[in-house]
């Protein structure tokens, strides 16, 4: 019973703050806490205290949170390299520290050494961190003139020019789980033209934070400096893509697991709602002929309407699995649109 009217008191200040929103005349705080203290019954000081507390940092997320053990990022800089089509290098990023410049730097360059990159694809989908210079220093490998990037309040940072900055065009996925320094680093990109948004909106975290230890050892994180972009335009708010893929949360972190997925549907009897399983097999019989495909084929002769393929098709068809996730899926097929216009404009430039 405690524990139901604590979480209804919660919803109450939640609501209230919601509708003070709206018509701005809310009540003194101290005014319906001494009327709540004083008259709701079964109710503790103690439990108010709570109450008062989610409310408040419920309403201030997510400039305002108790800290997370995981806000810096535990996991790695770069979890993940890989080639796609030969031309398209991917990477994954997991936390933006002091060494992921370093790391996507020598990765691109062991890449560019056996293959001819056309494109880009930087995932930032649940990548996080607070050092805004590594996000900035980041983003300087694909800047290639001198201009400012980030001001985060206690620092900012300049892109240097540059004769090996990387050139080709970038994708960059997102999610609402990609927070802080990543959001600035998904920013300052888009800011620069190196490449556009692709997913759901990011989190709203891109913020210098300070921590304030309270008296039951917790720690409060509290946004002190907002993070400017050149323009001095401030990232107080989530990025909202330029390209939004709609991907529901449990099938988004099936592809996060494995691009080439294929999900059964089902249905939970217990609960009453449809459930994905992820087949782990990876389609390798199945393949997506994308409107930069078709443009490549016409332009090269190759182009045929009728269902037979030759034995070089065939093996393509086997080798090479079927990317199913709608995010990455779809990044792809923009640069490789993208490639194909480059490589048509650079054909009519020798005629």
């Amino acid at each position: 019973m405690m524990k139901s009217q604590t979480i209804l008191l919660s919803i109450f200040i939640a609501v209230a703050c919601d509708v003070g929103a709206a018509t701005n005349d809310l009540p003194k705080f101290d005014d319906v806490y001494k009327l709540l203290r004083e008259n709701l019954s079964g109710v503790s000081e103690n439990d108010l205290d709570q109450a008062a507390v989610k409310g408040i940092i419920g309403q201030l997320e997510p400039r305002v949170s108790l800290a997370r053990p995981d806000a810096e990022g535990d996991g790695q800089a770069l979890n993940k390299t890989e080639i796609y089509d030969d031309a398209f290098v991917y990477f994954r990023v997991g936390r933006v520290g002091s060494e992921l410049a370093d790391k996507i730097a020598v990765a691109y360059g062991e890449e560019a050494a056996t293959n001819k990159i056309k494109g880009v694809v930087l995932d930032l989908r649940f990548a996080n961190g607070l050092d805004y210079a590594a996000a900035a220093a980041t983003a300087n490998l694909f800047i290639d003139g001198d201009q400012p990037l980030l001001d985060w309040g206690t620092g900012s940072a300049l892109a240097t020019a540059k004769t090996n900055a990387i050139s080709a065009p970038v994708a960059i996925l997102v999610n609402r789980q990609t927070r802080g320094a990543a959001e600035a680093l998904a920013a300052v990109l888009r800011d620069a033209n190196v490449g556009l948004l692709l997913g759901s909106p990011t989190a709203g975290m891109a913020s210098e934070f300070k921590e304030f230890t309270l008296s039951n050892g917790s720690k409060l994180r509290i946004a002190t400096n907002p993070v400017k972009l050149r323009s001095g335009t401030e990232l107080a708010h989530e990025l909202s893509p330029d390209i939004a893929v709609s991907v529901t949360s449990g099938d988004e972190k099936a592809y996060f697991t494995n691009a080439y997925a294929v999900l059964r549907r089902g249905f939970d009897v217990a609960s009453g709602s449809s459930t994905n399983q992820a087949d782990t097999a990876t389609n390798r019989n199945q393949r997506r002929f994308n409107e930069a495909e078709l443009v490549r084929q016409q332009r090269e002769g190759s182009y045929s309407d009728n269902s037979e393929t030759t034995p070089t098709r065939k093996k393509e068809q086997t080798e090479r699995p079927l990317v199913t996730d709608p995010v990455l899926s779809r990044a792809l097929d923009l640069l490789k649109g993208l490639a194909v216009v480059q490589q048509g404009a650079s054909n009519g430039r020798q005629r």
